[in-house]
């Protein structure tokens, strides 16, 4: 950072939530400061293509036993972006697991790229209406690039806020889930089609469209997949934005002029206004003192998530394909009950391009004949995700203030009639699966919370409580302190938040952008 660079704005965090609120203060000549814990780090088209290197890491990391984690949270570029977070976090965790990152571009490195607009109902309770975040929604779709289908029953429920680029082409596997679906009669509460992902099916810029390589789940090489680290780049193109790498916030200290973000290691930085884009969790360490309570508890939110294997038996024996994508194939939607938000979502994913090792592990076999079973069951294979909404959970945060440190301990639960919601949902997703046939497969699970990585509601919008936001992110107890990650979200649906939380930071950005 230049000596003569005096910043209007201090953006904590280089993740979506990051950049989506600086883009607007940028385009409007606002002087930006970007911070960031992480150094400079290659995009996936950039780095070295060995194939060993992206599936087991230059430390061999991905041959690591099976903990029981997702896929995606197991690969080389996964344990890197998480594990920085794990380690500065300090974070106690009583069945939960504390997903966040001090990487460059955040967990968009590792995300997994589903997407959804939020309707009127689900923006129940918030401070603002669904037409106050549809040009943020319109504004973050074209910029990414999201592809998928505008015409079949799920088109409407992912939202039609900006343009949808064509949908890449499904696995044998959904196909055939799919045709089934469109052959028969109609389903209760049910919808299907293709799924909403930020991912490119025409080139743009210096990013190319997928070309199938099932390279997903190692870091797209192509760049079609969204990551924040593309929108920085272009942002670092303007002289307004400076970004300090390897600037990791430790406390906010108020100043007579505005705040001062203290640094490990180096001297304050200074500005008007912060806006903390540090994740859920991040965010929730550095605004957590300037509530100045000794001690605090807080309701923490996110959706618990349940992974159902599919056997689909008119596919056993056909050969694996050879070209395809990791991400959903799929989206459904469920309706468990009558209340607009009573509902689970999720994606159907082929499973050629998962690693053996974590359906093996979980088989009641030995690894090596586990993998062979894996490997010739593959093709008739497929993993169903199911997203419940966030009034099924009930996390807690605890904060302790000791001096200058922070102490959070973080407990997972879920609402007293989740067991019976979760029963319900698996018995009606399971005659339907059949339907089209798919057979439910032993093994169905709860994810422990924090996985899904879906967290939200610690300082939530239009609460008028201490920890509480207004409707542009700014701290009850702290003004000029704007939050515009997750950790304002008043409520979570089941649908995925990034294109939410990206919206609201856009949002946010646009109107600090016109303010004094």
């Amino acid at each position: 950072m230049s000596d003569d660079f005096a910043p209007e704005f201090i953006v904590i965090g280089s993740g979506p939530a990051g950049v989506s609120a600086a883009i607007p203060l940028v385009d409007a000549g606002r002087r930006v400061l970007m911070i960031d814990g992480a150094h400079p780090s290659p995009l996936p088209n950039e780095q070295a293509t060995q194939p060993w290197r992206r599936m087991l890491g230059e430390t061999l990391s991905a041959l690591r036993p099976d903990d029981g984690l997702s896929p995606k949270l197991r690969t080389p570029v996964a344990l890197d972006v998480v594990g920085e977070f794990q380690r500065w976090a300090e974070v106690t965790e009583d069945s939960f697991f504390a997903v966040g990152s001090m990487a460059r571009g955040g967990l968009s490195q590792l995300w997994g790229a589903f997407v959804a607009e939020l309707d009127q109902d689900d923006l129940h309770g918030w401070p603002l209406a669904v037409d106050e975040m549809a040009p943020s929604y319109r504004a973050v779709t074209e910029r990414i690039g999201i592809s998928g289908s505008t015409d079949d029953d799920m088109a409407a429920f992912y939202g039609m806020s900006g343009p949808v680029l064509p949908a890449l082409p499904i696995g044998p596997t959904a196909s055939a889930m799919l045709q089934r679906y469109a052959a028969g009669k109609a389903y209760r509460d049910f919808d299907l089609g293709f799924a909403r992902n930020a991912i490119l099916t025409v080139a743009r810029g210096e990013r190319q469209a997928c070309n199938l390589s099932l390279a997903c789940l190692w870091g797209c090489p192509r760049g079609a997949i969204y990551d924040a680290r593309q929108d920085l780049a272009a942002l670092q193109r303007h002289p307004n934005l400076q970004l300090r790498d390897g600037a990791t916030a430790v406390r906010l200290r108020q100043e007579p002029d505005g705040w001062a973000v203290e640094t490990a290691g180096g001297e304050p930085l200074r500005a008007p206004r912060l806006l903390l884009a540090a994740g859920t969790l991040g965010t929730l360490r550095l605004a957590i003192p300037l509530l100045r309570l000794d001690k605090t508890v807080l309701r923490l939110l996110n959706s618990p998530v349940m992974a159902m294997p599919l056997l689909m038996p008119g596919r056993l024996g056909k050969p694996a394909p050879r070209e395809g994508y990791s991400l959903a194939q799929l989206g459904y939607r469920l309706r468990y009950a009558a209340e607009p938000t009573h509902y689970v979502t999720g994606g159907i994913y082929e499973t050629i391009a998962l690693p053996p090792s974590s359906f093996a592990a979980r088989l009641p076999m030995g690894r090596r004949a586990g993998t062979a079973v894996f490997r010739a069951l593959s093709p008739a294979l497929a993993i169903a995700s199911v997203y419940f909404p966030g009034h099924c959970s009930a996390n807690f945060v605890t904060a302790e203030l000791c001096g200058d440190d922070v102490r959070l301990g973080l407990r997972g639960d879920v609402s007293d009639d989740f067991a019976d919601v979760a029963r319900l949902v698996r018995r009606r997703l399971s005659a339907i699966w059949r339907r089209l046939g798919a057979f439910p497969l032993p093994g169905a699970a709860i994810a422990v919370a924090g996985t899904d990585a879906h967290l939200g509601g610690v300082f939530p919008m239009g609460v008028a409580d201490t920890h509480g936001t207004n409707r542009y992110g700014e701290l009850n107890a702290a003004a000029g302190i704007h939050l515009v990650d997750g950790s304002v979200l008043p409520s979570i649906s089941a649908k995925p938040t990034t294109l939410t939380i990206m919206a609201n930071a856009d949002r946010i950005g646009r109107h600090l952008a016109g303010a004094p």
